[in-house]
Parts: structure tokens; sequence; C-alpha cells
């Protein structure tokens, strides 16, 4: 059984492999990956199976070609958000050889010129969108893949569904590649927008905006108060000053432990 190599490539296509890659993938005996990927990629084998979204399905294509020298493409850093990372958890470590390139949400962070430390990352392929609104609440930066059913337009309006209206958008698209593009605006100009299926989405909360302390006002939870304990005044007021009776206060409950702490002042004071 053969290690396989898996690849990562951008945009760019072979520009932007290191030779060690080029190298690899010119000894492969077959090469798999998307189709996009794999008309980027004009150098190595003929022989070429084109995968889809399906992880099980080509585990197994995997697997049937055991014994060949295999090279597997995969967009940017295959084990951020990637391929590689199911394909190592299911098939072995061991069977495996990982080569990134740059990935998109690193080459987005910086062309907004963002830190991603702590910034909250995520794929819209594998999350639910009501989740991911809940994460972003709070944030101060996000990184997102998008996808074509929740496409940047369409996360801007949920968040603003939501009353999400404090952050700045950058919606990075064909990141490495000669037609680039980054278009930057609030989230009510990037919900009327269309873009590209190859971006990434870059939210930084705006200066001056606080981070929220609950869910959304619709959603704030139904919050429980403790009775106040009285006070040693409170408790004596109860007493009365001709002829120290006490009086109970209402029918919850709340009077009767005011009578029994009056009674312990009342002791206190007529020395019974």
């Amino acid at each position: 059984m053969k290690k396989i190599h898996i690849i990562g490539v951008g945009d760019d296509g072979v520009e932007g492999l290191t030779n060690h890659a080029r190298d690899l993938i010119e000894k492969a005996d077959v090469l798999i990956g998307p189709a996009y990927l794999l008309s980027k990629v004009s150098i190595g084998p003929s022989r070429r199976i084109e995968s889809g979204s399906d992880l099980e399905r080509l585990s197994e294509t995997l697997d049937n070609h055991a014994a060949e020298h295999v090279v597997l493409l995969a967009g940017g850093d295959p084990l951020f958000y990637g391929t590689a990372r199911y394909l190592c958890g299911t098939l072995g470590k061991e069977r495996f050889e990982v080569v990134p390139h740059v990935s998109s949400m690193q080459l987005a962070f910086a062309r907004v010129k963002e830190s991603w430390d702590d910034a909250y990352l995520t794929n819209m392929a594998t999350q639910p969108l009501d989740r991911v609104v809940e994460r972003i609440r709070t944030a101060d930066r996000v990184g997102l893949f998008t996808t074509e059913a929740i496409t940047p337009s369409e996360l801007a309006a949920a968040l603003l569904d939501r009353r999400i209206d404090y952050f700045s958008a950058y919606v990075c698209e064909n990141l490495g590649s000669p037609d680039e593009r980054v278009t930057q605006g609030d989230l009510h100009s990037i919900a009327t927008q269309s873009f590209g299926p190859l971006n990434v989405m870059v939210l930084v909360r705006r200066a001056g905006r606080c981070r929220p302390t609950t869910t959304d006002a619709r959603k704030t939870p139904f919050r429980k108060f403790r009775r106040p304990i009285p006070t040693i005044e409170a408790q004596t007021r109860i007493i009365d000053a001709d002829g120290g009776s006490l009086h109970r206060t209402g029918g919850d409950g709340f009077g009767t432990d005011q009578h029994r702490l009056g009674c312990r002042c009342w002791k206190r004071i007529s020395g019974d």
C-alpha cells in the first residue's frame, strides 16, 4: 500500500506550487481531485479521476487505487476545514502525506489587513445557519467559507434579520488569481450584491460596538428574581410604636417571614 499525497492547490494553479509539490504530481500514477482543480494543473499523469463532494465515495476510490501512487488535489490547506481532515480520520493518518498551499482563509485576512487570532472561523457547508449566526453575534472577527446555497448576501440578510448590523464586511473572491477581487461594505450593501462561488467572507466588528451579553431580545429567557431579604429597619417597621403589636404583610408567604423576623426583633427590644 503506497502513501497518498494530498496537495493543496490555490487559485493560481501550478504557478503557486512548490517544487516538491510539482515533483510529486509529475511522478504520480493517477491524479484525483475536483474538476476545477484538475483543470488548473496541467502537469502530471493523463489518468485523472474527478472527485465530487461525497467523501465516503472518495475514500472508496482511494482504497481501489491503494497499489498506485495517488496524488489527491485539494483547495488551499487541506487540513483547514478540508478533505484531509476527514480522510486522515477515516483511513488513518499513516496513509497520507499532506503538502499544504496557503489557505484562502489566510489570504483573506491578509487582504483586509486583520489578524485572525481568536477569530471565529467556520464553513457554511458543515454548520447550520442559525448556529453560525448566534456565534457571530458575540464575535469580534469572523472568517467564513460560504457556499452556493448560503452566499455572502444570504448570510448578510440572515444577520440583519437578527438585528446584527454592527460589522464591516469583506467578500474576497478568487484569491491568489489574476481576477482577485475584494468587496468591502456594510451588511446592508453586501445583502444586495452577487458574488462568485469561490469566496471567503470576513466580518469585523466596528469600533465602539460592545459585545452583546444576551441573545436576541426576542429570545431573551425569562429571568427569575430573588425576593429581597428585609433589612432590620424593614423588619422593625412591622412593630407598632404604641403597643408593640406585630402585623403580617401580604398573603404570599413573605409576610410570614417578616412576622417571624419581627418577633425576633421585638424580643430583643422588649427583653422578652
